[in-house]
This record gives structure tokens, C-alpha cells and sequence, in this order.
């Protein structure tokens, strides 16, 4: 069971992502008839960028557990980021000229279509389990490149047991999302500020 304050708080990051389904679905009507078009333009803007907050700091912050979960090992001296990008894949490759880094880019399109697949059933859930759901598939899709590189290809074992790794890591890492004060950061910075409540 969690705590009133974890159930809290992703009650707030619910009612946030449903709202951010309906601004990618280039939706204003939860806006009302009184704002004019600029206005709602910013606060379209100001979600999207949550929205990415989201999408970034569950990255980062799954990357930093996974190899001390000790079930896979990261890439060294690469980046990681976002694109939104009209491709069908998930997870682009390339090269930063700057740092001459490998790159790897995740596609938001195809996170931002996942979502909308399960749009309605998180609007139909009583409970956070189908946006908990949502958010593991997304952890997942995160470290799974990384999991098969490592467990079928370093240490030659299946197809099964990469699954079965990348269902432990995303469960232990879950499990700390929910449960450590130090991860509170990562609802915080998509939550809306007093300055946005009085002007939407």
C-alpha cells in the first residue's frame, strides 16, 4: 500500500497528464471561450514543456538506478535525450558534433501515441494503475535497447531472461519513484504553480 501522500500526488499528476492528452490532441476547449488565442497558446505551451519534464527526469533518473541495480550495464561516455521526430522508431543513433559523444534520442511521437492509446482507460480507472501502467511501459521502453545488449549479446543468454531483467529493473525502480522522498522532484516540476492557477 502507499502512502496518502504518494496516492496524492500522483492524483495530481493524473488529472496533469489528462489535461496534456487533450493539448496533443490540439484541443483549446478546456480553455474557456474568454481566453484569446495567444493566451492559450502559452499555457499549451507551458504543459507541453511539463509533459517533457516528465518524459526527461524518469530518464534520467531510471538510467542512474539501472546499473546500480547491478541487472545491466549503461553505455559509456554517451548522451541521452528527446526528439519528436515523424520516424516509427523509438530510439534514434547518432553522433553529437559538438562532443562527438554517441547520441541517443528518444522519439516522444511514438510515447505521446502510446499514451493516447491508453487515454481512455485511464480516464475510466478509479485508481492511478493504469497511469502507473503507463509510465512502466515508458521506463521500459527506456532500458530495454540497454538490457538486450547486455544480457543477450554480453552475457549470450535469451530472449526471456532480458524480459524478465527489464521487469525487475523498471519494478525496482518504480518501487523508489513511489516511495523515496529524494524522486519527490520528479511530480514537483510538472505540478502547477500559483502563477499558472491564477491565469488559466
Amino acid at each position: 500500500m502507499y502512502s496518502s501522500r504518494v496516492v496524492t500526488s500522483w492524483l495530481v499528476l493524473l488529472n496533469m497528464v489528462l489535461l496534456l492528452s487533450t493539448l496533443l490532441r490540439n484541443s483549446y476547449t478546456l480553455f474557456g471561450k474568454d481566453k484569446n488565442k495567444e493566451e492559450k497558446e502559452e499555457i499549451k505551451r507551458k504543459h507541453i514543456k511539463r509533459f517533457y519534464q516528465l518524459l526527461s527526469t524518469l530518464m534520467n533518473e531510471l538510467f542512474e538506478y539501472a546499473p546500480k541495480s547491478g541487472h545491466v550495464k549503461m553505455p559509456y561516455n554517451v548522451s541521452f535525450g528527446l526528439i519528436h521526430d515523424k520516424t516509427d522508431s523509438i530510439l534514434l543513433k547518432g553522433i553529437d558534433k559538438k562532443t562527438g559523444k554517441t547520441l541517443y534520442l528518444y522519439n516522444t511521437r511514438i510515447i505521446g501515441k502510446m499514451f493516447e492509446e491508453r487515454r481512455e482507460q485511464i480516464l475510466n480507472d478509479n485508481t492511478t494503475n493504469t497511469l502507473f501502467g503507463w509510465i512502466g511501459n515508458v521506463c521500459s521502453l527506456y532500458i530495454r535497447p540497454f538490457v538486450y545488449e547486455y544480457v543477450i549479446n554480453m552475457q549470450h543468454r535469451g530472449q526471456g531472461a532480458a524480459e524478465r531483467t527489464t521487469r525487475q529493473i523498471v519494478g525496482g525502480f518504480m518501487e523508489k519513484l513511489l516511495n523515496e522522498p529524494e524522486l519527490k522532484y520528479v511530480l514537483d516540476n510538472i505540478r502547477e504553480d500559483d502563477t499558472d492557477k491564477s491565469s488559466a
